[in-house]
């Protein structure tokens, strides 16, 4: 059955003597045309997607050399928390307040759990402040710069269904089954999938130098190695009533100025926060299920030859665009949570996350 639904799949292409895989040879005779046509279709059976498989398997092929090379090894940071602790190694003067912070303290600050931390540190231990800037600073570099890596995994993946399409396209037109207008439209796609994939590439090695240099240490890494995904949005949300008493508990330990400061941040913060809690929850609950969805029914559709194709691989691409945008609002989502925490202790960031604008002058580093 499954050598058969091949056959019907391939037979439009292969009648007009277009080559679908690289074991697939000019037939001469009936007889010949017949053993060839026999052959594809073993060979193509073992992909259950026809035509998309089989250009993956020959772009996998062709990759293989390219791929063998081992990456250059980077700063390892499996966690932000790790960033921090490396950021604060730089400064010499935060020792003292490291030291009279206590571990306990050291580590919850490390790890972004700032509410298990006493307010009133702040004026009793001198050096607090900037211990503070630069754990949540780095904190952002870091998820900044996780993100950005954890994009290029996915436009990757657009990108290989955009070049498998314009492949295709180029085989129809040599064959003269298509025209030049159908093949520039797939075409058009695969250098926009280029395009961002090159744009989100330099994004990822900005993204990871501002992390160096948030740390201080862009003089002496050039490259870190990072995790290959964000890490889960903290499921214990912040209320109402919780950011009035901790915006309370810290107001009581600020200069008056400073503290009617902080009350204007912490709105701004929160407002930054619920609404990036809920643009990363709706991608998460809604957008990503749906798609989901919408990618299974046109796999059955392909399957059952009622979708072509070009209708797969755009489902392909579509999915990788809708995760690129998940992960964009989950960044988002962790940087406004990282704001908030600050605020609650007297910090004042710059600026707050705009959604949809990456985020990046929230995470703007500070020259060090």
């Amino acid at each position: 059955m499954k050598h058969r639904w091949a056959i019907s799949t391939l037979r439009p292409v292969l009648a007009l003597g277009l080559a679908v895989a690289p074991w697939v040879v000019q037939a001469q005779g009936q007889e010949g045309v017949w053993k060839d046509w026999r052959q594809a279709n073993e060979a193509v059976g073992q992909f259950p997607r026809g035509h998309a498989d089989v250009l993956r398997w020959e772009q996998s092929q062709a990759s293989k050399a390219t791929t063998a090379q081992s990456p250059v090894p980077g700063f390892e940071l499996p966690s932000a928390a790790d960033a921090v602790r490396a950021a604060w190694a730089v400064q010499r003067e935060l020792a003292t307040p490291l030291a009279q912070l206590g571990q306990p303290a050291v580590e919850h600050i490390a790890a972004g759990h700032w509410a298990r931390v006493d307010p009133s540190l702040q004026r009793q231990i001198h050096g607090v402040d900037k211990l503070l800037d630069i754990a949540a600073t780095t904190r952002k570099a870091w998820i900044m710069a996780v993100a950005a890596r954890q994009t290029v995994q996915h436009l990757q993946a657009a990108l290989t269904a955009a070049e498998a399409g314009a492949e295709l396209g180029r085989r129809m037109v040599s064959v003269g089954n298509w025209s030049r207008y159908q093949q520039a439209q797939v075409a058009l796609g695969e250098s926009t999938a280029r395009l961002d994939l090159r744009r989100a590439r330099l994004a990822t090695q900005q993204a990871e130098w501002a992390l160096l240099k948030s740390m201080g240490l862009d003089m002496v890494h050039e490259r870190v190695a990072l995790p290959d995904r964000l890490p889960n949005v903290p499921t214990t949300t912040i209320s109402e009533s919780d950011l009035q008493q901790r915006l309370g508990a810290i107001q009581s330990h600020l200069p008056v100025a400073q503290s009617r400061k902080a009350s204007g941040n912490a709105q701004q913060a929160y407002a930054a926060y619920t609404a990036s809690l809920e643009v990363h929850h709706s991608y998460r609950e809604d957008v990503l299920k749906q798609r989901e969805l919408i990618g299974e029914e046109t796999l059955l559709r392909y399957n059952g030859m009622l979708e072509s194709v070009w209708g797969l691989l755009a489902d392909v691409g579509a999915r990788s665009q809708a995760v690129v945008a998940a992960i964009g609002a989950q960044r988002d989502a962790l940087i406004a949570e990282t704001d908030l925490q600050w605020v609650l202790h007297g910090g004042r960031p710059d600026t707050f996350v705009s959604l949809g604008a990456g985020a990046a002058t929230a995470a703007a580093a500070p020259g060090h």
